[in-house]
Formats: C-alpha cells, sequence, structure tokens
C-alpha cells in the first residue's frame, strides 16, 4: 500500500526536462544519426523480392485493365 502513496510524486519531479542544448546533439552527425544512416543504407540496399515483384505486376496489369474498360 506504500507504494502507491510514493507515486504521487508530480511528472517534474518524476523526469526532469531536458535542457534545449541535449537535443543538438542528436542530428545527422551523432551516434545514433550515423548508425541509423547505416541500418537505413543496408535496407535501401537489398533486392525487392520476387513476390513483391509479382504482386506489384499484378497491380498494373488490373489497373490497365480497368482503365481500359472505362475508356470503351
Amino acid at each position: 500500500m506504500e507504494d502507491r502513496k510514493n507515486k504521487d510524486v508530480s511528472a517534474s519531479e518524476a523526469s526532469p526536462v531536458p535542457s534545449t542544448d541535449a537535443g543538438a546533439d542528436l542530428g545527422p552527425s551523432s551516434a545514433i544519426g550515423k548508425r541509423l544512416k547505416a541500418y537505413y543504407d543496408d535496407v535501401a540496399g537489398e533486392p525487392v523480392p520476387d513476390r513483391f515483384l509479382s504482386l506489384l505486376d499484378a497491380l498494373d496489369t488490373a489497373e490497365s485493365n480497368s482503365q481500359t474498360s472505362k475508356r470503351s
């Protein structure tokens, strides 16, 4: 029961607000930014799966059939 009484701490006391200078270190040249860019480059460099390409082809075919039937 005592734990519930201690939860009445205000939000400002529980987690202090970081200063505005701390956010300046999170730019694209930060360690986090560099790692995120490297991860993105790895994912973007992966080949598109064949199943996804066949789905895109089927969508293109259905779309062109839909447009030709509207014109007729």
